[in-house]
């Protein structure tokens, strides 16, 4: 198994894992410039048991709570990632399917959208009460104790050099130096290996609540966890035998004041939404924290720091995570406020330039889920492709096309043949003309109302 670690084809596809999304940084580009040399090096300190990693960069997060986050030289995050690269798989295997932290098709859509099934089915379609016991867990990621999390992983791992290369990644703390201590407490939040070792200690808590509890509507994320039950002394009574499972098998503790047994009529705080029977909203403290990003994303792009494309990047982002909540005529209002806020420079001299000014302020005044169709059109996938890719109807595909022609944004040639817009088109009047009544005149049953809508809207863009 080591040597498979040490390979060189390992090692590279980890370089690739730890550069993605950063290919602009300049420790990136460093490492880059003489990049098969400091991967065989990098090898060559795996195969002598000579690896040992830098002193890690501490700093302060505040958002959305302060968090002190430690980052690995990036060398050392290439290593983290070839460890990985093994033994994630093996591990993975035995974690239960509610656990939803750091894994590939989990997330907090993923626990929010259980949390969701689960509340209906203990509620009995909310014709119940239901309880939640909902639950953190104190100071985890300062508390894991490296003697529990070395033998849970040695059930599993009997290669000996790559527990060896386990204890020296876990060695290299903040207040510690590198290489080293024989046992220590707490990982670097920040770190890939981190965020996987913290799945593997809770997996115990997991197999304790599922199998000894027999505890059905329970998930995880991280160190934050719920139980949805319709008897809160059932609740009540699983809180304290977590509590004491913590403490004598893992040594570490529930957080007393955020962990409560609470109904769900009042409301549930889980990943940043407030949960209650019927809707869920997001919290009062995101809200703020995201009032304060516009705030300065506003500030940065009329001083010329950023672009409006990242702008855009960025509010996209928040709009995902809003659409988990119903939050559909915030999201309608911020949307404007955005288009208003974040125009397009309009001191343009080249000819060329004007001409792609003028697409953008029509991108602008479409919706943004209209812009992400043009953008993967733009990149020549099929309808088909883009209903797939975005979670939508192909029907609603063709209703955002015939918008992108009537705002001239693309050419109907790009998404029918000519020979069938000369067929539609030569059985239209007028733009006010009906889609049916258009379908009623044209003898060919191949052609579909979408088809027809599309043609229409290229009519209306030459009178506007």
């Amino acid at each position: 198994m080591y040597n498979q670690l040490c390979s060189y084809e390992n090692l590279l596809l980890a370089y690739k894992k730890a550069r993605k999304g950063k290919t602009k940084r300049r420790y990136v580009k460093r490492f880059e410039e003489d990049l098969i040399n400091k991967i065989k090096l990098l090898r060559e300190e795996l195969q002598f048991l000579t690896y040992k990693p830098h002193r890690l960069k501490v700093f302060i997060l505040r958002e959305p709570k302060t968090r002190k986050i430690s980052k690995s030289a990036f060398r050392d995050r290439v290593i983290h990632h070839a460890l990985c690269n093994l033994i994630v798989p093996i591990f993975e295997k035995s974690f239960i399917y509610d656990s939803h932290a750091n894994q590939i098709g989990k997330g907090t859509h993923k626990a929010l959208e259980r949390f969701d099934k689960f509340k209906r089915k203990v509620s009995k379609n909310n014709t119940l009460k239901c309880y939640c016991l909902k639950a953190d867990i104190k100071h985890y990621f300062k508390d894991v104790d490296h003697d529990v999390l070395l033998d849970i992983i040695s059930k599993k791992i009997k290669d000996g050099k790559v527990f060896w290369l386990i204890k020296r990644i876990l060695a290299n703390l903040p207040t510690s130096k590198s290489g080293g201590a024989t046992h220590s407490k707490g990982m670097p939040l920040g770190n890939l290996t981190s965020q996987f070792f913290a799945n593997v200690y809770l997996n115990e808590l997991d197999y304790f609540v599922k199998h000894k509890l027999k505890a059905k509507y329970y998930i995880r994320y991280v160190d934050d966890f719920v139980i949805l039950h319709n008897s809160k002394k059932q609740l009540e009574n699983w809180k304290v035998k977590i509590d004491n499972f913590l403490g004598l098998k893992l040594k570490i503790e529930l957080h007393k004041d955020k962990s409560k047994v609470l109904s769900l009529e009042k409301g549930v705080n889980f990943l940043g939404f407030r949960i209650f029977y019927y809707h869920k909203l997001l919290r009062k403290s995101n809200m703020n924290n995201f009032e304060r990003k516009f705030n300065e994303l506003k500030i940065m792009y009329k001083e010329g720091l950023i672009t409006r494309e990242k702008a855009v990047e960025s509010f996209e982002g928040w709009l995902t995570y809003a659409t988990c909540a119903n939050t559909f005529k915030h999201r309608k209002y911020r949307i404007k406020l955005f288009n208003k806020c974040f125009k397009i420079d309009k001191r343009i001299n080249n000819s060329k330039k004007i001409l792609n000014f003028v697409r953008k302020i029509k991108e602008s005044e479409a919706k943004f889920s209209i812009q992400k169709t043009f953008y993967l059109f733009s990149k020549r996938l099929s309808i088909k492709k883009i209903a797939i890719k975005r979670d939508i109807k192909e029907s609603t595909v063709w209703e955002h096309l015939a918008n992108l022609i009537e705002h001239k944004q693309i050419s109907v040639f790009n998404v029918l043949s000519k020979k069938r817009i000369f067929k539609i088109y030569s059985k239209i009047r007028n733009k006010k003309d009906k889609l049916k009544d258009i379908k009623s005149r044209i003898k060919y049953n191949s052609i579909t109302f979408d088809e027809i809508n599309c043609v229409l809207a290229c009519i209306k863009s030459k009178s506007n």
